[in-house]
C-alpha cells in the first residue's frame, strides 16, 4: 500500500467510518476524533497485497473506497467493500495472519497501527469495554456457528451413511443380476464386451409336470413353489462358484467357467447337478406323507466353447450363445427324471471322478447320433457320503488345484 501525502478522507468522514467499527461502537466522538487523526491513508492497486498469510499482524485496516479479497493461494474466502474492516485482531495480539488480503480494484485504505492504537487506548475504559463487547459477541456468534456446523456435519454424515447403504443395496441387486466382473465393468465404463470362452459347462434343468400342474394352481402358489426350488438351486450354484444365467418358466439354466475362465467347471457343474437331484429326492420324501405336490427334475449338461456377454440397453441380461448351449439343452430334453445326463465331451472331463453309465448314441433332433452318459454318483474314493452326492475334502482340494491350474 502506498501512503498518500495529502489525505482525501476528511476527519469527519473518518469518524463516521470508525463509528461503524465494532470495537469502537461504545467509544465517544472525542476519542474517535483522536483515533481518526492518527489513521494513515493509502492507495492499494488491484491485485496488490496488503499482507500475506503468515505475516505478523501489526495493524488494522478500514476500506474507505474500493474492495479487497481475503484469500489463500487457491480460494477466495470473502470480498470486503467500503466501510468494512479487516485485521482488527492485530489490535489485540501479533499473531500471524490467517489469510492473505489483496486489492480487487484500486482501493483507498485507512490504516491504524497497533502501537498507535495502544497509545490512544491507555486509560480509555470505553475502548476496552467496546473490545470486550465485540469479543463476547463474536464468541457467542462463533459458538452458534460451530453448533450449526456440527449439526450440518452430523446431517451430512447421516446422508453419507444413507447413500452408502443405498449404494450397497444397488450393488447387491446388480450382483444378483450380473456376474461381479461384468457388473464392475458396466459401472466403470457403461458397457461390457461379449467374450469368447473355450471351455464352459452349461446346465439345463426342467421340473417335470410343473407346467400342467401350474394350470390348476393360483399364480401366488406357482411363484411360491418355483421360488422354493430355484432358491435352493441358487444356493447350490453359489456353493460351487457357478453362474445362474436365467430361469424361463419352470426351466433353470446355469454355466460354469464364466466370466472368469477355468478348467474345473465340468467337475463343479456335475457336483452341483447331483446335489440338485438329491435336493429334489429329499423334498419328495419329506412331503410324501402330507400328499403335497412334489415334482421331479430332468437335468442335462454339456461342455464346450461359447460366447458370453451382456445384452440389452435398459434392462441388462447376462447370457450365453453357441452350439454348446444348444447341445446342453438337448442333453436335458433327452434325459430322464432323477438323472444327470451329460454329453460325451463332458464325460471325458469328469470320468476319472464320477461313476457314469453309457447310454449309447442317442438320436438328437438336428444333431444326429450323440453319445450320452448318466452320472450315477461321485466315485467312492472321492465321496464323503455313501450315496456319492457329497464330495470329500480331498476331492474339493483337487478341484481347487485344477481351477488354479496346478493340476490337469
Amino acid at each position: 500500500m502506498h501512503t498518500v501525502s495529502k489525505p482525501r478522507v476528511s476527519l469527519e468522514e473518518r469518524i463516521e467510518i470508525l463509528k461503524n467499527v465494532d470495537i469502537f461502537s461504545t467509544t465517544n466522538e472525542k476519542i474517535l476524533a483522536n483515533i481518526a487523526s492518527k489513521l494513515k491513508e493509502g492507495i492499494l492497486k488491484a491485485e496488490q497485497a496488503v499482507f500475506h498469510k503468515g505475516d505478523q499482524g501489526e495493524a488494522m485496516y478500514i476500506i474507505a473506497d474500493g474492495a479487497v479479497k481475503v484469500h489463500d493461494k487457491t480460494y477466495v474466502f470473502a470480498v470486503l467493500r467500503k466501510g468494512q474492516v479487516f485485521g482488527e485482531y492485530s489490535m489485540l495480539d501479533t499473531e500471524a495472519r490467517s489469510a492473505s488480503v489483496s486489492g480487487v480494484v484500486k482501493t483507498r485504505l485507512l490504516k491504524l497501527e497497533q502501537r498507535t492504537f495502544y497509545e490512544v487506548m491507555l486509560g480509555q475504559i470505553e475502548i476496552l469495554r467496546g473490545i470486550l463487547q465485540v469479543l463476547i459477541k463474536r464468541s457467542r456468534r462463533q459458538n452458534y456457528f460451530e453448533e450449526k456446523l456440527a449439526e450440518s456435519n452430523r446431517l451430512i454424515q447421516r446422508k453419507k451413511e444413507q447413500i452408502k447403504q443405498e449404494k450397497a443395496k444397488s450393488d447387491e441387486l446388480l450382483l444378483n443380476i450380473l456376474p461381479e466382473d461384468i457388473a464392475e465393468e458396466l459401472k466403470a465404463s457403461g458397457r461390457s464386451e461379449a467374450r469368447n470362452y473355450n471351455t464352459v459347462s452349461v446346465l439345463f434343468a426342467d421340473i417335470k409336470g410343473f407346467t400342467t400342474a401350474a394350470e390348476k394352481m393360483s399364480a401366488a402358489d406357482v411363484v411360491k413353489h418355483l421360488e422354493y426350488y430355484f432358491t435352493a438351486f441358487d444356493e447350490i450354484m453359489e456353493k460351487y462358484e457357478l453362474e445362474k444365467i436365467k430361469t424361463i418358466g419352470d426351466a433353470y439354466m446355469a454355466a460354469g467357467g464364466i466370466p472368469q475362465p477355468n478348467t474345473s467347471n465340468s467337475l463343479e457343474m456335475v457336483c452341483a447337478a447331483l446335489e440338485m437331484q438329491n435336493f429334489m429326492r429329499q423334498h419328495k420324501e419329506a412331503r410324501r406323507s402330507s400328499n403335497d405336490l412334489c415334482w421331479e427334475l430332468r437335468l442335462g449338461i454339456n461342455t464346450g466353447p461359447l460366447v458370453a456377454g451382456v445384452i440389452g440397453k435398459n434392462k441388462f441380461a447376462y447370457d450365453v450363445w453357441g452350439d454348446t448351449v444348444n447341445t446342453a439343452s438337448r442333453m436335458e430334453s433327452n434325459g430322464e427324471v432323477n438323472k444327470v445326463n451329460i454329453s460325451g465331451v463332458t464325460h471325458q472331463l469328469v470320468k476319472d471322478y464320477f461313476e457314469c453309465e453309457y447310454r449309447g448314441k442317442v438320436n438328437v433332433k438336428g444333431k444326429g447320433e450323440v453319445d450320452m452318459y448318466f452320472v450315477n454318483r461321485i466315485k467312492p474314493e472321492f465321496a464323503s457320503d455313501q450315496e456319492g452326492v457329497k464330495p470329500s475334502a480331498e476331492f474339493i482340494e483337487t478341484v481347487k488345484e485344477i481351477r488354479a491350474g496346478k493340476r490337469q
